[in-house]
């Protein structure tokens, strides 16, 4: 058996090698990490590809990374959580571990077994549960737990709970106390964990000196040898696109269609992206909500492709152990393909789909790449 992590390492710093090393105090068990391809939930380009974040969790201990596609990467913690739970389920992992503020593995599955029952779901009704009314169908949740208050970390391991209750997996949650700054504090103190979106924020002014203080060496040769990404380089081309936009917008996997009207409508007035978010946040709109709308829009995701199942997953990285342990489930019970080279994958929606997001992609790193740039790469072996 093994310990799942499930993970966007964007960059892996030294929270996440804490991670590793709790897990490897506890079982000398194989370590599968599901990470999130070249996109993120917070609706952002990784800082760098998902083969070389990859190669950082390989090195640092992980023994296998398998990429969660899109367009679960880019969704909701609903939809995040499930797709990287059956993934795991179906390679055999029966420990899913995770940083938490509570680290109470008891108090989140009894909030996530409030969350499934058929009570609390008549309740949540009138809840369109989408990135707008998240933080109304968490306060509900916590109401109804009689607890005070659900943190971000918590969130994400009530969501894991969650699938694995549904999916009727026999796995295991294993909190782990996150450690260090909050996941939106974007100030680096030395001697504390920061977040990787304070690392992102300031990794470009950063010498290696002071981002050694923060990322294993690993991190740090991956960073200083690749190209960056950043939806900033792409700016451009992404207002162009929204402005000729001309898909059928109902079929776009957001349930507020006055957010995709707006996002269309504004693309006209403002030519830089960072301006243009900046006037699409309203109290309702987040700066999250707006770039996984836009995600949606310009690769054309709808409702389906969130709520259907992964038809495959990707192989990113192995140890020797990691390749050991996938010959035992190529094809795990849950019936999703694990690949090792792209070109290889089965063609249908997904693969339309991660062709899509791979050629935005290639146009957000700082050096712009071909559009196929990653289906040409092959998984990071140790």
């Amino acid at each position: 058996m093994a310990f799942g992590i499930i993970c966007e390492y964007n960059p892996f710093h030294n929270g996440h090698l804490h991670q590793i090393n709790e897990i490897k105090n506890i079982s000398d068990e194989p370590i599968i990490c599901v990470m999130s391809g070249n996109f993120t939930q917070r609706g952002e380009a990784a800082i760098a590809d998902k083969y070389e974040r990859a190669r950082a969790a390989i090195e640092c201990g992980a023994d296998t990374v398998l990429e969660l596609p899109i367009p679960y990467c880019i969704a909701s913690a609903e939809y995040f959580a499930r797709a990287a739970v059956k993934i795991l389920a179906s390679v055999g992992v029966d420990k899913l571990c995770f940083g938490s503020e509570s680290a109470d593995a008891d108090k989140i599955y009894k909030i996530a077994r409030i969350a499934c029952s058929d009570g609390f779901r008549a309740l949540c009704r009138e809840i369109k549960q989408d990135e707008g009314s998240a933080k109304a169908y968490f306060d509900l949740l916590a109401k109804e737990s009689g607890e005070s208050g659900i943190s971000s970390n918590d969130i994400l391991g009530i969501e894991y709970a969650k699938a694995i209750i549904l999916g009727g997996y026999e796995m295991q949650i294993y909190p782990i106390k996150r450690e260090g700054a909050a996941y939106n504090n974007k100030s680096l103190c030395l001697g504390q964990n920061p977040s990787a979106g304070a690392i992102r924020a300031n990794i470009r002014e950063l010498t290696d000196d002071a981002l050694s203080a923060f990322v294993p060496e690993a991190t740090l040769e991956i960073l200083r040898s690749t190209s960056l990404a950043s939806l900033s380089n792409a700016s451009g081309g992404i207002i162009l696109s929204l402005r000729l936009y001309d898909g059928d917008t109902d079929k776009i996997a957001v349930s507020d269609k006055g957010l995709v009207n707006r996002i269309l409508t504004l693309s006209h007035e403002y030519c830089g992206l960072a301006e243009f978010e900046r006037a699409l946040q309203t109290k309702k709109y987040t700066e999250s909500t707006i770039r996984r709308a836009i995600l949606y829009i310009l690769l054309e995701i709808g409702a389906n492709d969130i709520s259907s199942d992964p038809e495959y997953t990707l192989l990113l990285g192995a140890s020797a152990r990691g390749r050991e342990e996938l010959k035992k489930s190529r094809r795990g019970r849950g019936g999703i393909l694990v690949i090792t080279k792209p070109a290889d994958a089965p063609h249908g929606r997904q693969r339309e789909l991660n062709g899509r997001a791979d050629a935005l992609y290639s146009m957000c790193c700082d050096t712009p790449q071909k559009s196929g740039f990653c289906m040409i790469k092959n998984p990071v072996i140790k």
